[in-house]
């Protein structure tokens, strides 16, 4: 049966079905993340934040936000992010937050590219190709993060790949320049270019060049962390608090933890969420990228276990975040290379025999495709909600639309989490909270999503907000009365 699909699965046809199936995962990202954010479910944090942020960089090239730190300023003092420039050129041509959106599913979906032109080089059948590109298509975590907004942390899948693939195929120079574009994405990013520094370094024995990119990863960390640290927000080590025991120490204090009590760190991994996490991440894949005797290649799984695991941010072990795109990516890679090496092993060669005993591999491939398929269509059925939510809300959205339209561009509003994105293409918004004064105030009506509702409102009245317009049970506009 295998023989009979490998003849009928030419080039052209296996084409034809990995952009079919990245199609229909760009598409449905794309339109239920922007479904998302026109009924206003996005919230400040963190869409809001990064469409004001490119609306300052459509402006001028300065990534400022308002609604970040209540108060103007960089973003880059908060996260060193100078990867969001790459997108800058596509945005201006529609000036949207929708379109950050739009964007952002074609990043991570593009990391398809990279993942099949390893298949290639590691010379897989056109059919294992095929199972290895579905894998990266049904892989819970890439489409389920995209559902937390728009975040720097999507390019890190593509990216990493092609910094991979450079490796593999020997462009070393390209390599580097793919790894400095990591760099680029997050102050945390050395994290993962340091671990593919050390798998060149101990796996593939390239000295040189794994030395050059663990120390400058190095180098590259300790600059990002002491440039946030003075002239901005300060690290936010804090996600690893459950493991700094001295904050004087500071990230040194956790290395300390980590190497001191190591029994300490397996309590912090082992529980319900992060095991449920565990498999979330590693049964699409058929817990390939464990099946090695090779510790070297272990290196890659660091990020999975220092990011994802060890911290006790509820967000940093959930599918549904942003913090799974590098350690996915690593995961994968791991896959085709333990998938390739399980495959060529010659102890797994029959005597006599062209073919070899690759059951094991194959049914493993398998099994994990069928995961990949099940968790994937829970999270687009638990997704499809919002395609439900527009045909009942649509029209409250609508008329919320064309209510916040009448703010003028110029004047400065302080709105409710889920109102501020729809608003953040002005110089200044801010939350409700703020300590600003601000011309408009919006307020979210809908039952749930304000905290003291009533005396939010009267806090309003008291001062000096008129109301100005208002789509019942949906959101208020109120103005500032200027007499």
């Amino acid at each position: 049966m295998i023989k009979t699909i490998e003849q009928w699965l030419t080039g052209k046809r296996l084409l034809i079905i990995l952009t079919m199936a990245a199609a229909v995962w760009f598409s449905f990202t794309a339109v239920m993340t922007v479904l998302r954010y026109r009924l206003n479910y996005a919230s400040a944090y963190d869409f809001g934040i990064f469409s004001q942020m490119y609306y300052y960089m459509d402006k001028g090239l300065s990534p400022l936000t308002t609604c970040e730190r209540d108060g103007l300023l960089s973003h880059f003092a908060v996260h060193l992010s100078p990867v969001f420039y790459v997108l800058l050129p596509f945005y201006k041509l529609v000036p949207r937050p929708e379109t950050l959106l739009v964007l952002q599913s074609l990043v991570v979906i593009s990391g398809m590219v990279p993942l099949c032109l390893l298949a290639r080089t590691f010379c897989f059948t056109r059919l294992r190709t095929l199972c290895f590109g579905l894998m990266y298509c049904f892989y819970p975590a890439f489409m389920g993060g995209c559902f937390y907004d728009f975040h720097e942390n999507k390019f890190l899948a593509v990216i990493i790949l092609w910094c991979m693939y450079f490796l593999e195929t020997g462009h070393f120079k390209s390599m580097l320049a793919s790894a400095a574009l990591l760099l680029m994405v997050k102050e945390d990013a050395p994290v993962y270019a340091a671990c593919i520094g050390l798998y060149l370094f101990l796996w593939k024995k390239q000295y040189r060049w794994g030395a050059i990119v663990f120390l400058a990863s190095c180098a590259y960390f300790c600059m990002a962390v002491w440039y946030i640290n003075r002239f901005g927000d300060g690290a936010m080590i804090n996600r690893f608090d459950n493991f700094i025991s001295d904050k004087r120490l500071g990230l040194a204090s956790m290395f300390k933890t980590i190497l001191v009590n190591p029994a300490y760190v397996l309590s912090q991994i082992a529980v319900k969420d992060k095991i449920m996490f565990f498999l979330e991440m590693l049964l699409p894949l058929g817990f390939l990228p464990l099946m090695t005797k090779d510790w070297q290649k272990w290196t890659l799984l660091i990020p999975f276990v220092l990011i994802n695991l060890m911290s006790n941010y509820i967000y940093q072990h959930s599918i549904y975040f942003q913090y799974t795109y590098g350690s996915g990516a690593l995961l994968i890679y791991l896959a085709l290379v333990n998938f390739r090496d399980i495959k060529n092993a010659p102890g797994r060669r029959r005597k006599g025999g062209d073919g070899y005993d690759g059951r094991l591999p194959a049914t493993v491939c398998a099994w994990g495709l069928l995961c990949g398929l099940v968790l994937m269509g829970g999270v687009m059925y638990s997704k499809s909600k919002y395609a439900v939510l527009y045909h009942r809300h649509h029209e409250e959205a609508a008329q919320a639309r064309t209510l916040l339209d009448q703010i003028p561009t110029d004047a400065s509003v302080k709105s409710s989490t889920f109102f501020l994105p729809q608003l953040s293409m002005r110089d200044e918004v801010y939350l409700l909270t703020s300590s600003h004064p601000a011309d408009y105030m919006v307020v979210d009506l809908r039952e749930g999503y304000e905290k003291d509702l009533e005396q939010i409102l009267a806090d309003c009245r008291e001062q000096g907000y008129e109301p100005a317009g208002t789509v019942d049970g949906y959101v208020a506009l109120l103005k500032q009365d200027v007499e």
